[in-house]
C-alpha cells in the first residue's frame, strides 16, 4: 500500500446529481460488481439484489482508515476534484432527447396508429430531459492503496457519472502516480492539505486543527453510497 494520485482525462466534462465529484472507492466496486455479476452469467448463475440484507463489503485494493469491526470506517481514497477549478460553480446544461422506440412496440402489436403513439402529443411524445454537466478537463483523486490492482480496475471504466450510456463522461485515459511525500492520513481524506475531499465520520476529524469541510450531517461514507447501512455522524466534503 502507498499514497497514489489517480487521474482520469475528461474530455467532455462530467454529469453529477452531487455538488462534489465521484468516490473512487465506488468506482472500484462497481468494477468488481460487474465482474462478479459477469462470471456468475458465465457459469450459469444471477446474483439477486436482496433489498432486506445488508450489501456486502467488498474487497477493495485500498487501505481502511478505522477498525473493520466497527461501523464507521471507510477506505482510504477521496471523491473527485475537478480542474481547472473556477471561482464560481458553471453549470454546462446539456439537453437530451428521449422518444418511443417504435421497433419494440411492433414486437407487441403489428399495426401502430399515428395517433396512438404520436411524437407530439400524449403519454409517448418525445421529451427533453435537461443533463447538467460540468466543465473540467481532469478529475483526480488522492488515495492509499495497491496501484497495480487499482490500473487493472480503472480499465473496466471507459466512462463515469450519469448519463453514460448517451456519451457523457467519457474517460480518454487513466494514470495512476506514486505520491510519496504525501502523509497517508492526507492521501486519504483531502484534496490538498487543508481542504477535506470525501465525506468523513467525524472521529476522524477530532484532531485535525484546520480543515475547511463542508455541511454536518448522516451520510454513507463507504459503497454501495445509496444504501444505508455505512450511514453515521460526519462532514461532507468542502468541494
Amino acid at each position: 500500500m502507498q499514497a497514489l494520485t489517480i487521474t482520469a482525462t475528461m474530455p467532455h466534462g462530467v454529469v453529477s446529481s452531487r455538488p462534489w465529484g465521484v468516490a473512487l472507492d465506488g468506482l472500484l466496486s462497481s468494477v468488481l460488481w460487474h465482474r462478479r455479476k459477469r462470471e456468475a452469467r458465465e457459469s450459469n448463475d444471477y446474483l439477486i439484489f436482496q433489498p432486506d440484507q445488508v450489501p456486502e463489503d467488498l474487497d477493495l485494493p485500498l487501505a481502511r482508515c478505522g477498525d473493520a469491526e466497527t461501523p464507521d470506517w471507510h477506505w482510504m481514497a477521496t471523491f473527485a476534484d475537478r480542474l481547472p477549478r473556477f471561482d464560481e460553480e458553471i453549470i454546462d446544461l446539456r439537453l437530451q432527447t428521449a422518444h418511443t422506440n417504435r421497433s419494440r412496440l411492433q414486437q407487441l402489436v403489428p399495426v401502430i396508429g399515428t395517433y396512438a403513439v404520436s411524437d407530439r402529443r400524449g403519454r409517448y411524445q418525445r421529451k427533453y430531459i435537461p443533463v447538467l454537466a460540468r466543465p473540467c478537463s481532469e478529475l483526480t483523486w488522492n488515495a492509499v492503496g495497491d496501484a497495480e490492482l487499482i490500473r487493472d480496475l480503472l480499465q473496466d471504466l471507459p466512462a463515469i457519472g450519469k448519463h453514460r450510456g448517451t456519451g457523457e463522461g467519457v474517460v480518454s485515459q487513466w494514470t495512476v502516480t506514486d505520491a510519496p511525500d504525501t502523509p497517508w492520513w492526507s492521501a486519504g481524506h483531502e484534496h490538498e492539505p487543508g481542504i477535506l475531499g470525501r465525506t468523513a465520520p467525524l472521529r476522524c476529524l477530532q484532531d485535525v486543527a484546520e480543515l475547511r469541510t463542508g455541511p454536518a450531517g448522516e451520510a454513507p461514507i463507504r459503497p454501495p453510497y445509496l444504501h444505508p447501512a455505512s450511514r453515521t455522524p460526519s462532514r461532507h466534503p468542502a468541494r
